[in-house]
């Protein structure tokens, strides 16, 4: 197994970035980078890891700020699922509803879909299709490595709200009854806060106040 990771809080809400790279050719994925754009990019070089893709579990603004900027120093590919879009192309009026400034995007390069892959150089991550916090949410995950990005799907201490554009209580049950039935061998790294385990999560869902 040649995949490693490095999962660091970045932007206003504390956002899990992550860092995955295939160790062989040190080529790597960002996920949901939403903090400075320069820190991000000092972490890679930090782990001499050449970013060759940027994928989003969620198209929410706090998962995204840095994508802009990123993809144009980068040039790597953009990654997000097709229900998603609307929100991605309606960020403006995101960033307005929280008292934001808006920022521009660029076009999706791949679509995400349930049974594809995410390659990370030499490696992939299956893609699951988990919505519910939004219609295309979205998680990561690699048995080999007992890693599952999940998105605000779930949290440590709760579920992801339903109250945004898209959500739905019923289709987040699905999702959590899906993310009940993985291996407690595999650590789940929500989209805020620390890491948690399938067995933790409840059934009834109950959602946090912030994501």
């Amino acid at each position: 197994m040649s995949l490693d990771h490095f999962v660091f809080p970045s932007g206003l809400l504390g956002t899990n970035t992550a860092l995955l790279w295939c160790t062989r050719t040190r080529e790597g994925v960002l996920v949901d980078p939403a903090g400075e754009p320069e820190e991000i990019l000092d972490i890679a070089l930090q782990y001499g890891v050449a970013i060759r893709g940027i994928a989003l579990t969620h198209a929410h603004f706090d998962h995204a700020a840095a994508v802009p900027q990123l993809k144009e120093l980068t040039q790597a590919d953009l990654y997000i699922h097709p229900l998603d879009l609307p929100l991605w192309e309606g960020m403006e009026g995101q960033c307005n509803h929280f008292g934001l400034p808006a920022f521009q995007l660029p076009e999706p390069d791949l679509m995400l879909e349930e049974g594809g892959t995410l390659e990370v150089g030499k490696e992939k991550l299956s893609i699951l299709h988990l919505p519910g916090h939004s219609p295309g949410s979205c998680g990561f995950l690699s048995c080999e490595a007992n890693l599952l990005l999940c998105g605000d799907v779930a949290f440590a201490r709760g579920v992801g709200r339903t109250d945004l554009w898209g959500g739905s209580d019923e289709a987040l049950q699905a999702s959590l009854l899906r993310l009940r039935s993985l291996p407690d061998t595999i650590e789940i790294v929500p989209g805020h806060g620390p890491s948690f385990r399938a067995s933790m999560i409840g059934t009834r869902v109950r959602a946090t106040e912030d994501y």
